[in-house]
């Protein structure tokens, strides 16, 4: 990946430094293992846990994101299904979100190290 976008990079899940470097082993969809992180970037050598617990912000940007899912979600419900009972937005709504937890903690956590890492693109590093 040559282009220096940090869109591009955010958006593809690539080194904040480098912006080649892969942050996660495996796809997003891989249920089992969608949350193995590589420890550094094999492109540049940046490590992505910068201090212990430096993940544990992520957690912010994973709640915006379930809040957001779910808002959507009940307003969809309301408009399209005219105010169903409490169980009726319950259920699908908790669904979705569960279905969603592999792309949720994958997106926070890329877009967390892309804020909040301090690190400038280097393509030359």
């Amino acid at each position: 990946m040559s282009d220096s976008s940090k869109l591009k990079a955010t958006i593809n899940a690539r080194c904040p430094q480098c912006h080649e470097g892969r942050l996660f082993k495996f796809k997003w969809w891989n249920i089992f293992n969608f949350a193995q992180m590589e420890e550094h970037c094999s492109a540049c050598g940046m490590r992505y846990e910068i201090e212990p617990g430096f993940f544990y912000g992520a957690m912010y940007v994973s709640y915006a994101f379930t809040v957001g899912i779910m808002l959507v979600g009940g307003i969809i419900i309301f408009n399209l299904f005219n105010d169903p009972d409490a169980m009726g937005y319950v259920i699908p709504i908790t669904t979705v979100s569960l279905i969603l937890v592999p792309f949720n903690y994958r997106v926070s956590r890329v877009i967390f190290i892309h804020l909040f890492s301090g690190a400038k693109y280097r393509p030359n590093k």
